[in-house]
């Protein structure tokens, strides 16, 4: 299926903003802030609507406990008396007052007449002015001594303006209400679309990177925030891909000229043997072309080890080992080999060196310098192996005063399969060199190679090696 590059990330369809996780975040954090908004204006709008009909219970209270106690001091018709000089007060137009017998008949007043309730409660009652309309009226009505009924309510301005004050407290809580929301909505869709066209960047640039654009980074701001992160790390991740592509390339090259050498000598030689008729002489292009293929294969078999050390670094079984043995060992094995190609071998290890590593891999390690070393100096050269302990690591060393290594391509021979010019005669796949780095880079260890004039000096520390106690003693 062919891949299409995103589209103008500066365009961002509306189904797909919808869409998004961060609208829909936007959604849910709007839901609950309006939510909180309206239950906070909510108890706003009840405790102002309490408080007003608070305040109209005290003055309702106190004007019915002063009528109450001027009954009781003043006698059965001092109570209609008071109601009707009440009524002549120009302060008391807002009140309402009703006083009727057992019977139900009005003794005084001017509230409509009704069922005794006793307690605080609401009527309602015509406007004199606009008899087609209703008064609220909060009131409290009880019972005196006598049997009499006595009811004083209060329907004046305060209460037509708590009454105005409350629809305006209503009716500005559903505005803010409304604006919350669509503050939330366009806040939510304007961060979905900032977020969205910076996604829809990274998509634009994988899908390069996906076609084969493995030069491609991703720009990295100085805020610091998760995208930056991300494409630092995708950067990182690309960084690396690219560096195995490399190698890889660079490997394929590399078998494709060192093995065209063997296989073109291979096939001559079983070319040659097709027209030999002489069994002996058959058997001995056989026996060249075997050898042949058994370095073909060592070839391969390196390739697959160090491709094997290089995919997980935690397979090696490291463990705590004697270094100093480990080199003693290596040093006596190598001394024979070296003295019959007319070299010369020393050693100066110090003793009880310690690290934490695998000890086949490491002896391989050493093994690949020494004969590196052996293989490339003429007769009459000199081979060092030297190891000392460096603070909290120990430095190894194996150094000759043979032809050495340019400057230019001593980062090259690391390389799988990578050999220098003057080498491709003498026997060898060019992966002994690999095959160091990649065991060095499994335990944290570092190589360096410098000049020894003349000569190689390779050095390797290893970290976490130290002087035994019986050697510090």
């Amino acid at each position: 299926m062919p891949l299409t590059m995103a589209a103008d990330p500066r365009r961002v369809p509306r189904g797909r903003l919808l869409r998004t996780s961060s609208f829909r975040l936007t959604l849910l954090y709007a839901g609950l802030f309006v939510a909180s908004l309206a239950v906070l204006l909510g108890v706003v709008y009840l405790e102002v609507r309490a408080y007003a009909v608070e305040l109209q219970d005290e003055i309702v209270g106190r004007e019915l406990h002063y009528l109450r106690r001027a009954a009781r001091d003043g006698g059965p018709h001092a109570l209609e008396a008071l109601i009707e000089q009440r009524l002549q007060q120009p302060l008391m137009k807002s009140m309402r007052y009703l006083l009727q017998d057992r019977d139900g008949r009005v003794l005084a007043g001017n509230a409509p007449a009704q069922a005794p309730v006793e307690g605080r409660f609401w009527f309602h009652m015509p406007k004199g002015d606009k008899p087609h309309q209703q008064r609220r009226v909060r009131a409290h009505g009880l019972r005196l001594e006598d049997g009499r009924y006595l009811l004083v309510g209060e329907a004046g301005k305060a209460t037509e303006e708590f009454a105005a004050l409350q629809r305006a407290l209503a009716r500005d809580m559903g505005y803010a209400l409304l604006a919350a929301l669509a503050l939330a909505l366009g806040g939510g869709a304007l961060m979905s679309h900032l977020l969205l066209r910076r996604v829809e960047r990274i998509d634009r640039d994988t899908r390069a990177i996906m076609l084969g654009d493995l030069s491609r980074r991703r720009p990295v701001g100085a805020g610091g925030d998760e995208f930056d992160r991300l494409s630092a790390s995708v950067n990182a991740m690309l960084e690396r891909i690219q560096a195995q592509v490399d190698a890889l390339r660079q490997v394929s090259d590399d078998i494709a000229h060192d093995l065209r050498t063997p296989l073109g000598r291979l096939r001559q030689q079983l070319e040659r043997g097709q027209r030999l008729r002489d069994p002996d002489a058959l058997h001995a292009v056989l026996e060249r072309a075997t050898t042949e293929v058994d370095a073909a294969l060592r070839t391969f078999a390196s390739l697959l080890h160090i491709a094997q050390i290089g995919s997980d670094p935690r397979q090696a079984r490291r463990r705590p080992l004697d270094l100093s043995t480990l080199l003693e060992t290596l040093a006596e094995v190598y001394q024979p080999a070296f003295e019959a190609r007319g070299q010369s071998l020393t050693a100066a290890i110090a003793p009880g060196l310690e690290v934490d590593g695998d000890r086949d891999l490491l002896g391989q390690l050493f093994a690949n310098l020494l004969e590196n070393a052996g293989r490339h100096c003429p007769e009459g050269a000199r081979i060092a192996l030297d190891a000392a302990a460096d603070g909290g690591g120990a430095w190894v060393t194996v150094a000759d005063d043979g032809p050495g290594i340019p400057e230019a391509e001593r980062e090259r021979v690391f390389r799988r399969l990578y050999r220098l010019e003057r080498s491709r005669t003498t026997p060898g796949s060019g992966l002994g060199l690999a095959l160091v780095e990649a065991i060095a880079r499994m335990h944290g260890a570092r190589i360096a190679l410098e000049e020894n004039a003349p000569g190689l000096r390779v050095r390797v520390r290893l970290p976490g090696a130290a002087a035994s106690p019986s050697a510090r003693g």
